[in-house]
């Protein structure tokens, strides 16, 4: 059983390390490379203060597009401040 046991933990080990630290940090490096704005999430900035991300509560008017959920922050719809 120790036969078995020794590789299947080294084998949990390397993966953990693979796919929990080496991967993820090559894709924050490859995106904040080739998109850098949208990696940092597309921040809108007024002045000083971050007030939002372009990202957030866009409309779709399109019919090709999944239908939006209404926003509920009228009288200015989709206000991601609200």
């Amino acid at each position: 059983m120790s036969s078995q046991l020794r590789p299947a933990v080294v084998l949990l080990a390397l993966l953990t390390v693979i796919t929990g630290v080496v991967y993820p940090l090559v894709v924050t490096v490859v995106a904040q490379v080739a998109f850098p704005r949208q990696a940092n999430g597309s921040l809108v900035v007024r002045g000083d203060d971050v007030v939002g991300s372009t990202l957030i509560g866009q409309p779709f008017d399109d019919p090709k597009y999944f239908w939006g959920r209404p926003s509920t922050t009228t009288p200015f719809g989709y206000n991601a401040g609200s």
